[in-house]
């Protein structure tokens, strides 16, 4: 993880390739992923919504921005009700009441949510150039957390 970091610092697009190369391992059949995609909508000045996605996620210590974690703070904090849920929504799907795409997009869902409420609730550490949130402006990284069911 070390190396991931130190390309982050040095060089955002490598950091954002390298992400991509993760993204793409991890799409197999009965996967749900969720964040940010490639293709997600740049913000209206051009800035690509990946970068500042990443930039906070893990920080950015040359340039003093700290670690924002939304995504995998996520994922820690609410993994023991993530595995509620698949224990719930497996039992329905062996009872034939749910598909299996229906069971994955659930999950998704509950994912999405979760994500996009961890950046509505950050409040720290706060940005130097304003007051507030400091994952809310304009909401469009929120808004650009999304799922995707891998069938």
């Amino acid at each position: 993880m070390s190396r991931f970091k130190s390309k982050i610092k040095h060089s955002p697009d490598e950091a954002i390739k390298r992400l991509e190369e993760i993204a793409k391992s991890l799409k197999t059949p009965g996967s749900v992923l969720v964040g940010l995609p490639k293709g997600s909508n740049d913000y209206p000045d051009g800035t690509s919504v990946i970068m500042v996605g990443v930039v906070h996620e893990f920080g950015s210590p040359s340039r003093g921005i700290p670690q924002r974690s939304f995504l995998r703070s996520t994922i820690v904090e609410q993994r023991s009700k993530y595995k509620s849920l698949m224990k719930k929504l497996t039992r329905q799907f062996v009872s034939g009441k749910i598909t299996s795409e229906k069971m994955m997009g659930l999950l998704g869902l509950k994912l999405q949510t979760d994500v996009r409420e961890k950046i509505t609730d950050i409040k720290e550490p706060a940005l130097k150039s304003r007051e507030g949130n400091p994952l809310i402006d304009t909401g469009h990284l929120r808004q650009s957390i999304v799922f995707e069911v891998i069938t």
